[in-house]
């Protein structure tokens, strides 16, 4: 059937998308009038994977459910997600298996609750199809788990129409027809119900999303709900109507936002803010690379003079532009039109009251539960020969000044960082906050604390130190290692998705001096440390 909300995509290079261009999109025949300047907006998530909150480790920690329910609280927005809602594979295995069902769980309640529209993707899944809880738009699959039918909701007073379909290779052991026939039914079905626009939930990727919006007619706004990975920035005009994807772990939402003019609803892209923050990004990100280039070849002397004398007016380059782009936002068209950004989920984005408060409990409650049965997990023995962790106050009996050293690190802060958000007993964070995690003769959940092993010390770098303790620094082969690998950092906790500032550099500048590594700390010299590099990077987001 056709769309009643068409627009000649051919009049529009693919480039100039987002451009608002005055080549007469077609406006929907509008059977429910809207106010004056009213405002339909539509936020759309997928392969949430059961994560709640993103690490805060990172200077820009992306993602928390109770800001994208902030988003979506506001009575002209509808919250629609692609799928993928419940679980991550790897978390729902071992000791966290209990904690990724809380935390599934809760997601399913906040959906309910904030009325979100569910698609069904592979992440729903791993634990059968008994698991799922909430209905699901999949129009495609036989009724073996809780099905939502094709329905109309009205927002701002237009019907908008939701359906979902899944591609069979996402759908594991379900039966599933053919996921065109299905959506040709669905935009049917909902056109005749007086949909002015038709929302699909499309459990595929990108490539399959965009051959069912060619095939099918009628589909206004695809959103793309698997390997959704980074998102998409632009809205990508397909058939008669528009691709959009958010990205995963809810670290970015897909915002379509349809300013309602005379009643009338039209597909008419204009770029505006959306597209200024998008370029404001991309040179704030410039910026801050060159930037801590520029800090390091100053306190280098080999650095070539012509070469940063380049980067410095580059730099400036960058500053003007960045300026240009604070200025004036073109006026928006007069008639009905639509914006889409991809919105980070960060930290200055207001959350949810009623869901912070949700997860906050979640907190406890996954805290309390894990506590309690990791008292029942058997220790991991010592390796016959081999040392175990004997803790830090046992190293400062002769490494006094390591130790006070030490004490003013970030690392002697690493589990009160996570008491301070009750999160010290969650699978997700404790492993890199605290010593010899999961290692023969080290920590578990419900030992850490007993044997003082919490925070990161002397032994998470060095190795176990019984042996060494024991033969009184004589041992020989050495147990100890007196200089860790380089590799070491970023390959146990300050990885790329924890700690996107890590440098190996400046953040050995920060834990190397008097009674610990002062020689190569004299080597590195004065340069930006860890903590500059962080404020920084936190500063520019």
């Amino acid at each position: 059937m056709p769309s009643q909300l068409n627009i000649s995509w051919s009049l529009l290079a693919p480039a100039l998308f987002l451009t608002y261009a005055a080549c007469g999109a077609k406006q929907m025949p509008a059977t429910v009038a809207a106010p004056k300047g009213d405002v339909l907006t539509v936020i759309a998530t997928a392969e949430l994977r059961g994560t709640t909150e993103p690490c805060g480790c990172a200077s820009d920690p992306l993602g928390d459910i109770a800001r994208v329910a902030r988003l979506a609280e506001d009575s002209h927005a509808l919250w629609v997600d692609a799928g993928g809602l419940l679980y991550d594979e790897v978390a729902s295995r071992g000791g966290a298996a209990d904690q990724a069902v809380r935390k599934a769980t809760c997601l399913e309640d906040i959906a309910g609750e904030s009325k979100v529209e569910l698609g069904l993707g592979s992440d729903d899944l791993w634990r059968g199809a008994t698991a799922i809880k909430a209905a699901r738009h999949a129009d495609d699959v036989a009724k073996n788990i809780p099905l939502a039918a094709p329905s109309i909701r009205i927002i701002s007073g237009v019907r908008v129409g939701i359906f979902g379909v899944v591609s069979a290779a996402r759908a594991k052991a379900l039966t599933v027809s053919d996921p065109g026939v299905a959506a040709e039914k669905s935009v049917a079905k909902l056109r005749s119900l007086g949909a002015q626009l038709v929302v699909g939930l499309l459990g595929m990727n990108r490539t399959e999303s965009r051959a069912l919006l060619s095939s099918v007619r009628g589909i206004d706004i695809g959103v793309v709900g698997a390997e959704v990975e980074e998102g998409m920035p632009e809205a990508e005009p397909v058939g008669d109507g528009i691709l959009v994807s958010p990205a995963d772990q809810g670290r970015r939402v897909a915002r379509l936002d349809f300013h309602i003019v005379d009643g009338k609803v039209a597909l008419r892209p204009f770029a505006g803010q959306a597209a200024r923050q998008r370029e404001l990004e991309r040179v704030d990100k410039k910026r801050l690379a060159l930037t801590m280039q520029l800090e390091a070849w100053r306190a280098d002397p080999s650095a070539d003079a012509a070469f940063v004398a380049a980067r410095r007016q580059e730099l400036g380059e960058l500053e003007a532009e960045r300026a240009r782009l604070k200025g004036a936002v073109p006026a928006p068209p007069t008639d009905s039109y639509f914006t889409y950004a991809l919105v980070p989920v960060r930290r200055d984005l207001p959350r949810s009251t009623k869901v912070a408060a949700r997860l906050s409990a979640l907190d406890g409650e996954i805290g309390r539960a894990n506590l309690a049965a990791a008292q029942h997990e058997p220790a991991i023995p010592t390796v016959a020969g081999q040392p175990h962790y004997v803790g830090m106050s046992t190293c400062a009996r002769c490494h006094k000044q390591a130790a006070k050293l030490w004490k003013t690190t970030v690392h002697a802060q690493a589990w009160k960082t996570l008491v301070d958000v009750n999160k010290q007993y969650n699978y997700d964070c404790t492993g890199c906050h605290v010593t010899g995690w999961l290692r023969p003769g080290g920590s578990q959940l419900a030992t850490a604390e007993k044997v003082g092993l919490t925070s990161i010390q002397c032994e998470t770098c060095h190795g176990p130190g019984s042996k060494h303790v024991e033969e009184s620094g004589l041992d020989e082969p050495r147990t100890i290692h007196r200089r860790p690998d380089d590799g070491i950092c970023a390959g146990q906790c300050h990885t790329k998705e924890h700690s996107d500032t890590f440098d190996l550099a400046p953040y050995l500048r920060d834990v190397l001096g008097q009674g610990h590594g002062e020689k190569l700390r004299a080597e590195l010299g004065p340069g930006i440390t860890a903590h500059e590099l962080r404020k920084k990077a936190m500063a520019s987001h």
